[in-house]
């Protein structure tokens, strides 16, 4: 009962657009989906006064979600922040840091979704999400 709640963003490989809202407090668990990721929209579709923003949360400025390869990945990310008493305990950190781990891709799994990563239905055949996920609306 080390982590009481948690909160944040996730990219799970059964999509390359969907932005995942993580959301956790308690014995409660929901994933949401918020919607796309900035880096797969046009920028002329981003909000003039929000770019250098976006831009921020970006691996590398000048990526390029048409080009041919895949080697920055725009605003996609795990950005979860944890929250809980025995949190600053290194062993415990160790502990949540190893199981998160073990939660991403392997080199193979990654090098399989970049060959499929502008195929929805084939990363959602390849990387079968076991999460109930629901789209937040407002």
């Amino acid at each position: 009962k080390c982590v009481i709640r948690s909160k944040g963003f996730a990219w799970l490989a059964d999509s390359n657009l969907a932005a995942m809202y993580w959301s956790h407090a308690g014995s409660s668990f929901e994933m949401q989906c918020l919607g796309r990721w900035w880096t797969t929209l046009p920028r002329e579709q981003w909000p003039e006064e929000a770019k250098d923003d976006i831009l921020s949360d970006f691996d590398d400025a000048n990526h390029d979600e048409n080009g041919q390869s895949v080697p920055t990945v725009g605003d996609r990310r795990q950005e979860i922040v944890f929250i809980g008493p025995k949190l600053n305990n290194p062993d415990i950190q160790h502990s949540v840091c190893e199981t998160l781990e073990q939660c991403l891709l392997t080199d193979n799994e990654w090098d399989s979704y970049k060959e499929i990563c502008s195929e929805e239905a084939a990363l959602r055949s390849r990387f079968v999400s076991k999460l109930p996920t629901k789209m937040l609306s407002y």
